[in-house]
Protein backbone atom coordinates (compact mmCIF):
# COMPACT_ATOMS: atom_id res chain seq x y z
CA UNK A 1 0.00 0.00 0.00
CA UNK A 2 1.29 3.41 -0.94
CA UNK A 3 0.67 6.04 1.72
CA UNK A 4 0.19 9.67 0.78
CA UNK A 5 0.15 12.27 3.52
CA UNK A 6 -2.69 14.83 3.35
CA UNK A 7 -0.13 17.61 2.83
CA UNK A 8 1.14 15.92 -0.32
CA UNK A 9 -2.39 15.26 -1.54
CA UNK A 10 -3.27 18.97 -1.13
CA UNK A 11 -0.10 19.97 -3.01
CA UNK A 12 -1.12 17.66 -5.85
CA UNK A 13 -4.63 19.15 -5.88
CA UNK A 14 -3.30 22.72 -6.13
CA UNK A 15 -1.00 21.72 -8.98
CA UNK A 16 -3.76 19.79 -10.77
CA UNK A 17 -6.15 22.75 -10.57
CA UNK A 18 -3.55 25.04 -12.14
CA UNK A 19 -2.40 23.01 -15.13
CA UNK A 20 -3.26 24.30 -18.57
CA UNK A 21 -4.25 22.05 -21.48
CA UNK A 22 -0.58 21.44 -22.31
CA UNK A 23 0.33 20.42 -18.77
CA UNK A 24 2.08 23.69 -17.94
CA UNK A 25 1.72 24.90 -14.38
CA UNK A 26 0.24 28.40 -14.21
CA UNK A 27 0.46 29.79 -10.70
CA UNK A 28 -0.91 33.07 -9.48
CA UNK A 29 -0.12 34.75 -6.17
CA UNK A 30 -2.98 33.03 -4.32
CA UNK A 31 -1.87 29.60 -5.50
CA UNK A 32 1.74 30.39 -4.70
CA UNK A 33 0.77 31.32 -1.14
CA UNK A 34 -1.13 28.02 -0.82
CA UNK A 35 1.87 26.07 -2.07
CA UNK A 36 4.28 27.90 0.24
CA UNK A 37 2.04 27.13 3.24
CA UNK A 38 1.91 23.45 2.28
CA UNK A 39 5.68 23.34 1.75
CA UNK A 40 6.19 24.76 5.25
CA UNK A 41 3.85 22.10 6.66
CA UNK A 42 5.79 19.44 4.73
CA UNK A 43 9.06 20.78 6.14
CA UNK A 44 7.68 20.59 9.67
CA UNK A 45 6.45 17.02 9.13
CA UNK A 46 9.77 15.81 7.70
CA UNK A 47 11.78 17.62 10.39
CA UNK A 48 9.64 16.11 13.16
CA UNK A 49 9.76 12.59 11.71
CA UNK A 50 13.53 12.72 11.17
CA UNK A 51 14.05 14.06 14.69
CA UNK A 52 11.97 11.27 16.21
CA UNK A 53 13.85 8.64 14.21
CA UNK A 54 17.21 10.05 15.29
CA UNK A 55 16.09 10.04 18.92
CA UNK A 56 14.79 6.49 18.54
CA UNK A 57 18.19 5.39 17.27
CA UNK A 58 19.83 7.10 20.25
CA UNK A 59 17.39 5.45 22.67
CA UNK A 60 18.17 2.08 21.06
CA UNK A 61 21.93 2.66 21.39
CA UNK A 62 21.43 3.61 25.06
CA UNK A 63 19.23 0.53 25.63
CA UNK A 64 16.48 2.78 27.02
CA UNK A 65 13.52 0.67 25.96
CA UNK A 66 10.87 2.84 27.67
CA UNK A 67 12.04 5.93 25.80
CA UNK A 68 12.37 3.91 22.59
CA UNK A 69 8.80 2.60 22.90
CA UNK A 70 7.50 6.14 23.49
CA UNK A 71 9.36 7.44 20.44
CA UNK A 72 8.14 4.53 18.31
CA UNK A 73 4.56 5.29 19.36
CA UNK A 74 5.02 8.91 18.25
CA UNK A 75 6.49 7.78 14.92
CA UNK A 76 3.61 5.36 14.39
CA UNK A 77 1.09 8.11 15.17
CA UNK A 78 2.65 10.32 12.48
CA UNK A 79 2.72 7.43 10.02
CA UNK A 80 -0.95 6.66 10.76
CA UNK A 81 -1.84 10.10 9.39
CA UNK A 82 -0.69 8.86 5.98
CA UNK A 83 -3.26 6.09 5.74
Amino acid sequence: MLAIHPIHRRLAEVVHMNLDQNGNLLIGNVELQMILKLLRENHDLVYKMDGLKELAFLAHEMCDMDWLMDLCAQIEALEAQMI
